[in-house]
């Protein structure tokens, strides 16, 4: 190789390496792209008054500079013929660029298309040395898809024309970089039809800073897309660089979603393909080569476990989204807004773990292991951000292609990252992992201070998980089902291990949890009494309505029915008397229940199950008491007005009907989340690994 090759092989390198550098920066957002927008915003109209050749349309750039577009339209309109034959007389490139910048920075997109008309198409592909753009990059930058189409329909080769920057980029990637919600259309309209033809915008340092910007904008079909046809992109980002940017996006995944139970349902049942509307899934023989590339590890008897994960933490998989009938009425149910919003969600949710998948893939096909582990694991501490940041899909992604990672001393301080963040699926999945690859160990490595791995489950959660859920007393039964879930994966001689200051993990607990118990106790004990309150009343009332029936007894000693309810032949007497008494057993049960919860001795076993059991209880039948005291009074009321005004019973009974609907929506989400958490607990047991272990059904790709 000539010395001139090398010179300039090294100059690119250090090109490649100052940009790369920039781009990943802790101010990446703060980059570049924000200070050529501030440049725009600030300039452009003032640049109208600096530029003297508008003779001939003077009119028009003064209604521009006053922002009066209606004046402007008017004019353009009245003049198009003049104005069309001033630019094709002379060189107007930069006054043409001018006015589109304007136009384009208040979106005006009448104007735009009026005087579109009366440009030579060569005139906008003027790169303006200023700001060293073209027009179609800032329309792109402003994400006005009406201006940018009419500007593409102009002229096709805007698209391929690069600024005169560092990097010198594309408007697409101008449209990635600035991209919101709203500017999604922009950029999936500017990627379908920039060429990638040679120079290619999606190869090298622009292919790079291109996918950076994808990544930001949340475009990981197109970001896929691009990396299926240059893999090698991976590498030129260093790698890691990619994975770095996507684990700080927890809202890309399902797990970083927050939808209500209802939203979960409904997400479930939307069909979704897995190609999504770019085709940007890994087709054939590179799937699978880079599926059995170096780094992975390719079980035969047991096929990737993760899909399976992914495909249940986002609802269901693709099959079964193909088979249901919902997809008949897709068209019908995207015009509700919710269910269109959530279509996208899980949308963005595939293309996100497919991209994860793929870029895994690459990366472990130009890494060795012990460079996968530094590069994953301790240098950027890639994982350690996934699991802070709670991007479930992510790490399970991981350990699926690298199960290296749960092994030896790096393993173990992953296992006490994951025990801290309180991240149950994750750590389900490692047992299962270690079980398969690793069934010699059975002894938890220790730690600098002799601490086990349940030495470090019985330290008290941070305030952000334990505010997960509500209630202290809720909370302290979330960190005992981790004491014990941990404690059952582990053999019975690692559950006494003592530390450097001869505290077991028991005695740890303890001490760490005594405020929380301390609070928990408080909280049961302010939510028994004052549901006790209200049970007592309903008894007291219950038990007086049953010796004081509606319309009396009858009082005729000569009779044999002296005594006798006068309305005992009655249908809803005998509802009444049905009612009243399942109201007077409901709640003295529903006393006896807060009862005995303000007289327990909250140990902590007691939070575990015995607690949370005792307030279930307690709650199912204050409610039920409420509701049939309530029915009761309907009965009651029916059988008084039924001779006169048997119609007016009828909207008193519905009336009734509100205090119940009201304690079920206030206290059913409390309710609900009791049931969930005491009777589908945390288990790390045969059954949560047996699910991750089941095999997914095989795909047909195209």
């Amino acid at each position: 190789m000539s010395s001139s090759s090398v010179a300039t092989s090294s100059v690119r390198t250090h090109e490649h390496q100052v940009v790369s550098n920039h781009m990943f920066s802790s101010n990446a957002h703060k980059s570049i792209w924000t200070s050529l927008w501030e440049n725009f915003v600030s300039v452009i109209p003032d640049r109208v008054n600096q530029t003297p050749n508008f003779d001939g349309y003077k009119p028009l750039v003064e209604a521009i500079k006053e922002d009066d577009w209606d004046e402007a339209n008017e004019y353009l309109k009245n003049h198009k013929k003049d104005i069309k034959e001033i630019f094709a007389a002379r060189d107007s490139k930069k006054e043409i660029h001018m006015i589109f910048n304007a136009a384009a920075i208040r979106e005006e997109c009448m104007f735009v298309e009026e005087f579109i008309e009366l440009v030579p198409s060569d005139a906008l592909e003027f790169v303006d040395p200023e700001t060293a753009i073209t027009v179609l990059h800032m329309a792109a930058m402003v994400g006005n898809n009406t201006i940018v189409k009419a500007l593409v329909k102009k002229n096709p080769n805007l698209p391929q024309i690069r600024s005169s920057d560092i990097p010198p980029v594309v408007p697409l990637t101008y449209a990635a970089m600035k991209a919101s919600d709203l500017q999604k259309e922009t950029v999936e309209f500017l990627y379908s039809v920039t060429r990638d033809e040679d120079p290619s915008p999606f190869s090298g340092i622009l292919g790079s800073v291109l996918l950076s910007g994808l990544i930001q904008a949340n475009a990981y079909g197109i970001a896929l897309s691009i990396l299926g046809r240059h893999p090698e992109l991976v590498g030129d980002m260093y790698s890691s660089k990619p994975l770095e940017m996507i684990v700080e996006r927890p809202f890309a995944f399902l797990t970083g979603a927050e939808l209500t139970w209802w939203e979960r349902f409904i997400y479930s049942l939307i069909p979704v393909h897995a190609d999504g509307p770019y085709d940007y899934a890994i087709r054939g023989d590179r799937e699978n080569n880079l599926a059995t590339s170096k780094g992975t590890t390719k079980d035969e008897e047991n096929p990737p476990e993760t899909s399976t994960v992914s495909s249940k933490l986002e609802g269901s998989s693709s099959n079964t989204d193909e088979r249901t009938i919902t997809k008949y009425f897709m068209p019908y149910f995207l015009r509700v807004p919710r269910i269109a919003q959530l279509y996208n969600q899980k949308l963005m949710h595939k293309q996100a773990v497919a991209l994860v998948k793929y870029v895994l893939a690459v990366y472990g096909q130009k890494k060795d292991d012990t460079e996968i582990i530094t590069g994953l694991f301790i240098n950027p501490s890639i994982l350690e951000t996934a699991i802070k940041y709670g991007t479930t899909e992510f790490v399970l992604e991981c350990l699926h292609v690298f199960p290296m990672l749960c092994g030896g001393d790096h393993g173990e301080k992953l296992i006490r990252m994951v025990i801290t963040e309180r991240n149950e699926k994750v750590f389900s999945y490692i047992c299962q992992i270690k079980k398969r690859h690793y069934p010699l160990d059975r002894l938890p490595t220790l730690d600098e201070r002799d601490n086990s791995i349940l030495h470090h489950t019985a330290k008290l959660a941070p305030n952000r998980r334990l505010n997960s859920v509500s209630g202290a007393a809720l909370q302290m039964q979330r960190e005992m089902q981790w004491f014990k879930g941990v404690a059952d994966t582990m053999i019975q001689k690692a559950r006494y291990i003592r530390n450097k200051d001869g505290d077991t993990a028991q005695f740890l607990l303890t001490d760490q949890h005594k405020d929380l118990m301390e609070k928990g106790e408080k909280w049961m004990k302010d939510t028994s009494g004052s549901c006790m309150v209200v049970a007592t009343l309903i008894a007291t009332v219950a038990f007086a309505a049953a010796f004081t029936v509606p319309g009396g007894n009858i009082s005729d000693t000569s009779k044999t029915n002296n005594g006798v309810p006068i309305f005992l032949e009655k249908t809803s007497f005998i509802v009444f008397v049905v009612a009243d008494s399942l109201a007077l057993l409901s709640s003295i049960t529903s006393v006896l229940m807060f009862l005995a919860i303000l007289t327990s001795r909250y140990s902590e076993e007691d939070f575990l199950k015995s607690l949370p059991l005792k307030l279930i209880i307690g709650l199912a039948t204050l409610f039920i008491s409420m509701a049939t005291i309530l029915i009761s009074f309907g009965a009651a009321v029916s059988i008084v007005l039924s001779d006169r005004y048997s119609r007016d019973a009828i909207p008193i009974t519905l009336c009734g009907c509100i205090p119940v609907l009201l304690f079920a929506f206030l206290q059913l989400p409390l309710f609900v989340e009791m049931i969930r958490s005491t009777y589908w607990p945390i288990t790390f047991g045969e059954k949560s690994r047996n699910t991750i272990k089941k095999k997914p059904k095989k795909r047909k790709l195209n």
